[in-house]
């Protein structure tokens, strides 16, 4: 089957009223009505914290992903001289042992797998991880916001000047700051809680050079992005990735919230496990961040194209996007399952408004 002409031919038959990013389309969901905040609700969001999601829930990674690795790993195939399948099982493992979308060292870890300084020079190896970099670099600015992200976050923050706006993301901080860079989506945000990149442990030492060249690539893109205004810039461990509520923990504790914490993203097993296990932990240690309400919002629109055909096929062929197939989870309830951003000013303002009753009660 030829995958790419599928993806192709299928970009015309979605419905009309759709509007498509790269090879995939979402619905078009009409802006919601200016939302004006009581005076409640802003002295609540004055001590409160946004954790927003960056994948599928501010950008749409899925689409940009599927696009870009279909034509990456067949690259990586044809300069190691090796089968794509085998290439695309071993990106997966590679992905996996890190975060999803890890792609500091990845031409590097899978040769060295494979063994491939064996039959392939070092320097051959050099070349195509040179390579990579460049079409990821070129191919990194197509990645797209959702619709109405922009306008809703620059709502958010004048609707609720005291709201701390942080990313909390499973992807690694070069690539997050890449990202949000890109998409003119860091200037709109007050932090960033992301992977830390580490370099992988290779023992051949022939792979040492080409280690420290993408090291100092990584450190050159970041200091070309101006992150000054950000009041929290933290790069933890991948085993407090999400699920884990140590993302949480951390942010909430350096930005000294004292009154609710909104975590928004696209998945219940990974935002939605995350806030129940941070309210879990709170309470039977008895802190006193425990009296801190946790919300968990659902960015639901950043699901769209999981029960696609063409993603389902693309995924069968390519073992590293299936990790993005989410099943629910019993037991995990959002406060609020969105169909578009530009909902989320009304959201925050329900929530604040919640809370205001309750403490008037």
């Amino acid at each position: 089957m030829n995958i790419q002409a599928n993806l192709l031919s299928g970009a015309s038959s979605f419905a009309a009223g759709e509007t498509c990013s790269q090879a995939y389309c979402a619905p078009t969901v009409g802006q919601m009505p200016p939302v004006i905040s009581s005076s409640a609700s802003r002295a609540n969001a004055s001590d409160s914290l946004l954790l927003l999601d960056m994948d599928n829930t501010l950008v749409d990674t899925r689409a940009w992903f599927a696009d870009f690795i279909l034509s990456a790993t067949n690259g990586i195939a044809e300069a190691l001289k090796e089968d794509h399948r085998i290439i695309n099982q071993l990106f997966a493992e590679v992905a996996g042992a890190t975060t999803l979308h890890e792609y500091g060292y990845i031409i590097e870890a899978i040769a060295s797998r494979l063994k491939k300084h064996r039959s392939v020079t070092h320097r051959k190896i050099e070349r195509a991880s040179e390579r990579f970099w460049h079409e990821f670099s070129q191919e990194h600015k197509k990645i797209r916001t959702y619709d109405h992200v922009h306008s809703t976050l620059k709502e958010i923050r004048m609707q609720f000047p005291g709201l701390k706006i942080v990313v909390l993301t499973d992807s690694p901080e070069w690539v997050t700051l890449e990202r949000l860079h890109l998409t003119g989506l860091l200037p709109l945000v007050d932090g960033i809680v992301a992977i830390r990149t580490e370099v992988p442990k290779l023992r051949n030492r022939g792979y040492q050079r080409g280690l420290r060249l993408r090291q100092e690539e990584m450190r050159r893109l970041q200091e070309k992005i101006d992150r000054r205004h950000l009041q929290l810039h933290m790069a933890i461990p991948a085993s407090y990735a999400k699920p884990s509520s140590a993302g949480i923990e951390l942010a909430a504790k350096r930005l000294a919230v004292g009154n609710q914490i909104i975590i928004v993203g696209d998945k219940d097993h990974k935002e939605g496990l995350a806030a129940r296990s941070w309210h879990l932990s709170q309470n039977a240690q008895e802190r006193p961040s425990a009296s801190i309400r946790i919300n968990y919002v659902r960015a639901h629109y950043g699901n769209y194209d999981l029960d696609h055909p063409r993603y389902l096929d693309l995924a069968s062929h390519i073992p590293s996007l299936k990790a993005g197939i989410a099943e629910p989870v019993t037991g995990i309830e959002p406060v609020k399952s969105l169909d578009s951003f530009a909902h989320m000013t009304q959201t925050l303002e329900e929530i604040f408004s919640e809370q205001s009753e309750q403490q008037a009660a």
